[in-house]
């Protein structure tokens, strides 16, 4: 069985922004992690399901429809499915179809015990997302998708000159206030972002399981491939922590950081470790209780950000984060 809530991703946007590319890089670079991905065409074949790579995992194709449309019947239904399994998934990710709307999918997590709401993630193609805004018949379809949206992914921006790229994210900025937003062509993200950091390993990844060690071998690979788009830091907070405090820094933080994840110590409890998620503007502190399970070591008191390459460093993000309080030894 699953030792916490599965992470629930869904990756929405309209006609031909590149989902199916941006789930397959996904996929394949996540060597290791056991998916359950669940595809959705609007219409009455369902090609797309026969475009996903082979990941080791579940593929679930729905044909003739939006999920969105269907909440009650067979999306709820073969979500309870998989999280009930003897041997569920480690994450499930979601590929809306062109028409639907992502946000509906990913509430559903919101109503279910063992799953958790992860990322958002919508796509926009930049070349051409103007011209659909403007479109009467099309324009309350793209910006009804970016309502709710963590991330917002400009992709194809290989094809559109750097005018056209600027409006098409002022455009993005007003549609999803609270999004982050980051420019990007064939659905190049690290998987990082797309990913929940692994939430029980212990000191220097002893602890990693199996899947997360093969995921973090994978991702060191990807390095080169990321290094011009994207980055992280890590920063180290070995005292305890003003948790209203720490949520001022880390709502007021800049757009060019797109997630973090980790644990801090609180200064009301400081033996209950909590985790810390920031995606996109969305941000939960929540205690966290370990996994029982042999071998789990305590969480390393620390939050991992990824964003892009004009993103703070670590000591700024470490300074404005800086605690006050006794140190956990």
């Amino acid at each position: 069985m699953a030792t916490g809530p599965i992470p629930l991703t869904v990756i929405g946007g309209f006609l031909g922004a590149g989902k199916t590319t941006l789930l397959n890089r996904l996929l394949l670079e996540a060597t290791g992690v056991r998916f359950a991905v669940i595809v959705n065409d609007f219409g009455d074949l369902a090609i797309d399901g026969d475009l996903v790579a082979d990941h080791g995992g579940d593929t679930l194709t729905f044909a003739n429809g939006c999920l969105c449309c269907t909440l009650g019947d067979n999306l709820l239904v073969t979500l309870n499915d998989l999280a009930r399994r003897s041997d569920p998934p480690e994450h499930i990710v979601v590929e809306a179809s062109g028409v639907a709307d992502p946000r509906q999918i990913a509430d559903v997590a919101v109503l279910h015990p063992e799953l958790l709401r992860d990322l958002l993630i919508v796509l926009v193609d930049v070349d051409s997302i103007l011209e659909r805004a403007r479109d009467s018949r099309l324009k309350d379809t793209v910006e009804r998708q970016l309502d709710g949206a963590d991330i917002v992914v400009l992709n194809k921006c290989d094809l559109a000159d750097l005018d056209r790229r600027a409006r098409a994210r002022a455009w993005a900025a007003r549609q999803a206030p609270r999004a982050a937003i980051v420019e990007t062509a064939h659905g190049r993200l690290p998987l990082e972002l797309l990913l929940t950091l692994d939430p029980d390993r212990g000191e220097d990844g002893e602890n990693m399981t199996p899947s997360a060690k093969s995921r973090a071998r994978h991702t060191h690979g990807q390095d080169d491939e990321h290094a011009a788009l994207f980055r992280s830091a890590v920063v180290s907070l070995r005292r305890t922590l003003d948790l209203a405090a720490l949520r001022v820094g880390l709502t007021g933080l800049p757009s060019s950081i797109l997630r973090a994840k980790g644990f801090v110590s609180s200064a009301d409890d400081p033996a209950c470790p909590h985790l810390v998620q920031l995606a996109g503007r969305r941000l939960r502190i929540e205690p966290w209780t370990a996994p029982d399970r042999a071998g789990t070591g305590p969480p390393r008191r620390e939050l991992v950000f990824v964003g892009t390459r004009d993103m703070p460093s670590a000591d700024w993000l470490e300074r404005r984060l800086r605690p006050s309080g006794r140190t956990i030894h």
